[in-house]
């Protein structure tokens, strides 16, 4: 018991330090509210949180100054994956009273406009300003590798071969 006690007379004020040194390293609050919440957000100016789901390097909740377009969000976010849909990226914008939006909308983005096109555009709705609430979803491309169903082919042929050889032994005799 007085080791216990001894034990714990060593270690609070180690705590008490490190909860120090966290205060002053200016931590804010908001990116210790989980792992996937990122804080671009600029305390001069107003800030709306976006999420970003799907097959994208950094996916979470992102806290960004009004007015940041979505490539700028993309760029925030690492990029796509290699196994992401580039032509079918997704931006949700909910229903919202308070911000004038009348009604759900999907708005379909292609990532391939920005690394194909001949001509850059500044086209609003190839990279529409990103509103409070606004959910990105980045799909998974679904491409057919061959290693993925290597094991279903084997199994299948294992089995078939099973099959051939036991109606082969039985037929036979």
């Amino acid at each position: 018991m007085k080791k216990l006690i001894i034990i714990l007379l060593v270690l609070m004020p180690l705590v008490a330090m490190a909860q120090d040194i966290t205060e002053k390293v200016g931590i804010p609050d908001e990116l210790k509210t989980g792992v996937f919440y990122y804080n671009y957000g600029d305390k001069n100016k107003l800030n709306i949180e976006v999420m970003v789901w799907g097959y994208i390097r950094a996916p979470g909740k992102y806290l960004i100054p009004h007015g940041t377009k979505f490539a700028e969000l993309l760029t925030l976010c690492g990029g796509p994956s290699n196994d992401t849909k580039l032509e079918d990226i997704r931006l949700i914008r909910l229903k919202n009273d308070s911000l004038g939006i009348k009604r759900d909308t999907i708005i379909n983005l292609n990532y391939d406009d920005y690394l194909w096109q001949e001509k850059i555009s500044l086209d609003s709705k190839k990279n529409p300003v990103l509103m409070q609430g606004d959910m990105v979803v980045f799909p998974l491309e679904s491409r057919f590798h061959f290693r993925d169903n290597l094991y279903l082919i084997l199994s299948i042929t294992s089995t078939l071969v099973s099959i051939t050889t036991f109606l082969v032994t039985v037929l036979k005799k």
